[in-house]
């Protein structure tokens, strides 16, 4: 049977002022991605909204982080090198090469992180209103099998917070886990937190009116 699991997410907290140091990124983590060993991240709200979250703080160098475009659609890049940087014209990256790090950025939209902890293969999809509209992840989960063999019932899917109802007219987290569920994921995660609900952890483009950060959504394979 299927697992659709609610968590509570983990995360370690610094206020920058009661140290004394400039205002520092910390780092939440889902429990699922931890006990499968997985380095990862989802960068939490700072006072500066254009500073880069420090991926150090994951055990993660930053030259080897590659991202995608985001252009709100459907594709799908697998990463064989941490080079180029960016790939155009997609919204998720797939790869089983270790010491390269997958990136994304929202602000409502959903991180989905994909894993198979076998092969082992890692991904990272961008997925919104639009995305989500047109199925990034069973795209996501249909590259890891046609290029891995990998099946959805030993992939670990888990669902970033991202804008939801009542704060969002349509719920493209519910579409990520029919999506997901329909292809026989059996450990799926979902940490079912809105964004526009807590200002005070999370950017939110449709809360604050486009005027706000990005959140960093970082996975790597263990070295």
């Amino acid at each position: 049977m299927a697992r659709l699991a609610r968590q509570s997410p983990a995360a370690v907290e610094i206020d920058p002022e009661s140290i004394g140091i400039p205002d520092r990124p910390t780092w939440q983590s889902f429990p699922a991605l931890t006990a499968a060993g997985l380095p990862h991240g989802f960068s939490l709200r700072t006072r500066c909204a254009d500073r880069p979250p420090l991926v150090r703080d994951l055990g993660i160098d930053s030259d080897c982080l590659v991202e995608a475009e985001q252009t709100h659609g459907n594709g799908i890049a697998f990463v064989e090198t941490p080079t180029p940087l960016i790939y155009p014209d997609v919204d998720g990256l797939l790869t089983e090469c270790r010491g390269v790090a997958l990136k994304i950025r929202v602000a409502d939209c959903a991180a989905v992180y994909l894993f198979d902890p076998e092969i082992p293969a890692v991904g990272l999809v961008h997925s919104g209103r639009k995305g989500s509209e047109a199925q990034i992840v069973r795209k996501a989960i249909q590259g890891f099998r046609s290029r891995w063999g990998s099946p959805a019932e030993r992939l670990i899917i888990q669902v970033s917070p991202c804008i939801r109802p009542p704060h969002y007219e349509v719920d493209f987290a519910q579409q990520i886990r029919e999506q997901a569920l329909a292809m026989g994921v059996r450990s799926l995660f979902d940490c079912g937190i809105c964004t526009a609900c807590h200002l005070d952890r999370y950017f939110s483009y449709r809360a604050e009116k486009g005027i706000t950060g990005r959140m960093w959504a970082v996975v790597m394979l263990p070295p």
